[in-house]
């Protein structure tokens, strides 16, 4: 029993460790429309620290299109 309680403790913690990580975060910002000048395409990156299935649902809620004065900003974030 003495040498199965420290194997039990040691996957535990493995176990509850990995489920959570870091991930990071893409993001595409393109503008489009007629006017002269608009900005070049750029990427943004940021960290996001939690289980896969959730760092995804919160990274892709980044992602927005928006139209204004024939000026449309488009952010598409995905998981990397």
């Amino acid at each position: 029993m003495k040498k199965f309680l420290p194997l039990l403790v040691l996957s535990l913690v493995v176990f509850m460790t990995s489920c959570t990580r870091e991930y990071i975060c893409q993001c595409t910002i393109k503008y489009s429309g007629t006017p002269p000048g608009l900005p070049d395409t750029s990427v943004v990156e940021f960290m996001i620290k939690d289980k896969k299935t959730e760092a995804a649902k919160q990274c892709e809620a980044n992602s927005t299109s928006v139209t204004a004065d024939n000026v449309t900003m488009d952010e598409k974030c995905r998981l990397y």
